[in-house]
Protein backbone atom coordinates (compact mmCIF):
# COMPACT_ATOMS: atom_id res chain seq x y z
CA UNK A 1 0.00 0.00 0.00
CA UNK A 2 1.29 3.46 -0.79
CA UNK A 3 2.65 5.46 2.16
CA UNK A 4 0.01 8.16 1.63
CA UNK A 5 -2.70 5.51 1.87
CA UNK A 6 -1.23 4.16 5.11
CA UNK A 7 -1.08 7.48 6.94
CA UNK A 8 -4.53 8.53 5.74
CA UNK A 9 -6.01 5.21 6.88
CA UNK A 10 -4.33 5.66 10.28
CA UNK A 11 -5.71 9.22 10.49
CA UNK A 12 -9.28 8.27 9.53
CA UNK A 13 -9.30 5.18 11.79
CA UNK A 14 -8.03 7.20 14.77
CA UNK A 15 -10.56 9.99 14.14
CA UNK A 16 -13.40 7.46 13.95
CA UNK A 17 -12.25 5.64 17.07
CA UNK A 18 -11.82 8.84 19.13
CA UNK A 19 -15.00 10.37 17.69
CA UNK A 20 -13.13 13.57 16.93
CA UNK A 21 -11.29 14.88 13.91
CA UNK A 22 -7.60 15.41 14.44
CA UNK A 23 -5.57 17.88 12.38
CA UNK A 24 -2.24 16.08 11.92
CA UNK A 25 -0.79 12.62 11.47
CA UNK A 26 2.86 11.86 12.14
CA UNK A 27 4.31 9.16 9.89
CA UNK A 28 7.24 7.62 11.77
CA UNK A 29 8.53 5.81 8.64
CA UNK A 30 8.94 9.08 6.75
CA UNK A 31 9.78 11.11 9.84
CA UNK A 32 7.25 13.79 8.97
CA UNK A 33 4.01 15.28 10.14
CA UNK A 34 1.19 15.80 7.65
CA UNK A 35 -1.64 18.29 8.12
CA UNK A 36 -5.08 16.88 7.34
CA UNK A 37 -8.34 18.80 7.27
CA UNK A 38 -11.98 17.94 6.81
CA UNK A 39 -14.80 15.84 8.20
CA UNK A 40 -14.69 12.32 9.63
CA UNK A 41 -17.97 10.76 10.76
CA UNK A 42 -19.12 7.12 10.91
CA UNK A 43 -21.19 7.66 7.74
CA UNK A 44 -19.03 10.20 5.87
CA UNK A 45 -15.37 11.01 5.37
CA UNK A 46 -14.22 14.03 3.39
CA UNK A 47 -10.62 15.00 4.15
CA UNK A 48 -7.71 16.53 2.29
CA UNK A 49 -4.09 15.44 2.68
CA UNK A 50 -1.98 18.54 3.26
CA UNK A 51 1.14 16.93 1.76
CA UNK A 52 -0.24 15.62 -1.54
CA UNK A 53 -3.44 17.74 -1.70
CA UNK A 54 -5.34 14.51 -2.42
CA UNK A 55 -8.92 14.18 -1.19
CA UNK A 56 -10.17 11.04 0.53
CA UNK A 57 -13.95 10.79 0.61
CA UNK A 58 -16.87 8.42 1.04
CA UNK A 59 -18.15 6.12 3.74
CA UNK A 60 -15.40 4.30 5.71
CA UNK A 61 -16.27 1.00 4.02
CA UNK A 62 -15.82 2.61 0.59
CA UNK A 63 -13.25 5.41 0.84
CA UNK A 64 -12.07 6.86 -2.44
CA UNK A 65 -8.53 8.23 -2.62
CA UNK A 66 -8.78 10.83 -5.39
CA UNK A 67 -5.00 11.16 -5.71
CA UNK A 68 -4.48 7.54 -6.72
CA UNK A 69 -8.01 6.95 -8.07
CA UNK A 70 -8.52 3.85 -5.93
CA UNK A 71 -10.80 2.61 -3.19
CA UNK A 72 -9.91 1.67 0.37
CA UNK A 73 -12.23 -0.34 2.61
CA UNK A 74 -11.91 0.43 6.34
CA UNK A 75 -13.71 -1.31 9.20
CA UNK A 76 -13.35 -0.44 12.88
CA UNK A 77 -13.14 -3.39 15.25
CA UNK A 78 -13.10 -3.73 19.06
CA UNK A 79 -9.42 -2.90 19.60
CA UNK A 80 -8.41 -1.74 16.16
CA UNK A 81 -9.34 -1.76 12.49
CA UNK A 82 -8.88 -3.73 9.29
CA UNK A 83 -9.51 -3.31 5.61
CA UNK A 84 -8.50 -3.72 2.03
CA UNK A 85 -6.56 -1.38 -0.25
CA UNK A 86 -7.78 -1.84 -3.83
CA UNK A 87 -4.75 0.03 -5.20
CA UNK A 88 -2.26 -2.55 -3.92
CA UNK A 89 -4.83 -5.37 -3.81
CA UNK A 90 -3.71 -6.11 -0.25
CA UNK A 91 -5.30 -6.29 3.17
CA UNK A 92 -4.22 -4.30 6.20
CA UNK A 93 -5.00 -4.36 9.91
CA UNK A 94 -4.25 -2.00 12.72
CA UNK A 95 -4.47 -1.32 16.40
CA UNK A 96 -4.49 1.55 18.86
CA UNK A 97 -2.00 1.11 21.68
CA UNK A 98 -3.75 3.37 24.19
CA UNK A 99 -6.09 6.33 24.52
CA UNK A 100 -5.98 8.64 21.53
CA UNK A 101 -4.27 10.93 20.67
CA UNK A 102 -1.46 10.11 23.09
CA UNK A 103 -1.10 6.57 21.78
CA UNK A 104 0.38 5.18 18.65
CA UNK A 105 -1.59 3.82 15.75
CA UNK A 106 0.03 0.75 14.28
CA UNK A 107 -0.92 -0.45 10.82
CA UNK A 108 0.18 -3.84 9.51
CA UNK A 109 0.44 -3.70 5.72
CA UNK A 110 0.32 -7.15 4.12
CA UNK A 111 2.11 -5.77 1.04
CA UNK A 112 5.19 -4.70 3.00
CA UNK A 113 4.83 -7.48 5.57
CA UNK A 114 5.44 -5.19 8.55
CA UNK A 115 3.94 -2.69 10.97
CA UNK A 116 4.03 1.04 10.31
CA UNK A 117 3.69 3.51 13.21
CA UNK A 118 1.73 6.76 13.34
CA UNK A 119 0.56 9.35 15.88
CA UNK A 120 -2.37 11.71 15.46
CA UNK A 121 -2.87 15.08 17.06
Amino acid sequence: MKPEHRYMVAFVAASLKARQVFTHVHDHDAGREVAVGGVVRPDKVDVIDGATRAIVSGAPEALYHHGSASYIRLTLEDEGFSGYDHGSEQHFKGMFSGPLPASAVQLYDYETGRYHDFHVS
